[in-house]
């Protein structure tokens, strides 16, 4: 082998992979993003499936301690810290009270994506409904190109869908 074969043959390797690192970055972002919006709504379906199963309100709230809801007050409450499903029958509905069990916590999210809420607290009633009106969620990924955002909405009937939504920066 020459050393014009050579480079020639390094040459269209390096070509290639510049190719390709684009590509497979796009695609682990975008296999992230899935597997984060995916995480919620099988908490959501969880939340749902117990409320209708046990027959009485369930509820899923962002949680950092895995223990007791968040609640900033903010107009969009921050969901990247996790989040928890929990039984809601007693006391104040979105509020882990004594007599509530957690079912599951969901841990952070990976990576530096954030999820938030037009609502601090998502609960069911024991018909599969959503109490108060429709719920959304937006999941920004960084450094996304193309549609990889995420957008998640629960309408009154209890239904989640997901949609592909395109990047952006998230409004601070």
């Amino acid at each position: 082998m020459t050393a014009i074969e050579l480079l020639a043959a390094l040459s269209i390797v390096a070509i290639l992979g510049a190719m390709a690192v684009p590509a497979f970055r796009d695609f682990m972002q975008n296999n992230r993003a899935a597997e984060q919006s995916n995480a919620l709504i099988g908490a959501l379906a969880l939340a749902r499936n117990e409320a209708v199963t046990r027959g009485v309100p369930v509820s899923v709230c962002a949680s950092t301690d895995g223990e007791s809801c968040d609640d900033d007050g903010a107009l969009f409450t921050p969901w990247t810290p996790g989040w928890i499903v929990f039984t809601d029958a007693d006391g104040t509905l979105g509020t882990v009270d004594d007599d509530d069990d957690v079912l599951r916590v969901l841990p952070a999210l990976s990576g530096e994506a954030t999820l938030a809420s037009n609502r601090s607290f998502v609960s069911y009633t024991p018909s599969g409904f959503l109490s108060g009106g429709q719920a959304n969620f937006a999941l920004f990924v960084p450094d996304c190109t193309g549609n990889q955002n995420r957008a998640i909405r629960i309408n009154p009937q209890g239904r989640t869908t997901l949609a592909h939504t395109p990047c952006a920066e998230p409004e601070t």
